[in-house]
């Protein structure tokens, strides 16, 4: 969230949104019509949600974060929901961190945090 340039959103890219792959060693920009999460810099997340921007990435700096956890059916619903408890309790276990758990769905599609 420290790194993120106003809010997050998910949406589709009107094409040619920056984003520096983590890892990569040039620009990697966004398709037409791809499918991404963006702020006012750049897309953050691309192909899929398994595509990281440099920009955004967690260092040994990071205070505060946002992990995104994606279900398109119930089943994957309730694996993600155990996943996102048992990060939860890892994170408050070895740093210390008390995190918090919100779920964006069509009927609650957006938080301010």
């Amino acid at each position: 969230m420290d790194k993120l340039v106003g809010g997050l959103s998910l949406g589709q890219a009107k094409g040619g949104e920056p984003f520096f792959p983590l890892g990569a060693d040039e620009d990697a920009p966004a398709l037409e019509g791809e499918i991404i999460y963006y702020d006012q810099e750049g897309a953050v997340c691309r192909c899929l949600n398994w595509r990281e921007a440099q920009r955004t990435m967690l260092t040994e700096d990071t205070k505060d974060a946002i992990l995104v956890i994606e279900a398109i059916n119930e089943e994957q619903a309730k694996r993600a929901q155990t996943a996102m408890q048992e990060l939860k309790d890892l994170a408050k276990d070895y740093f210390g961190v008390e995190g918090t758990i919100y779920q964006l769905r069509a009927e609650h599609a957006s938080i301010e945090v």
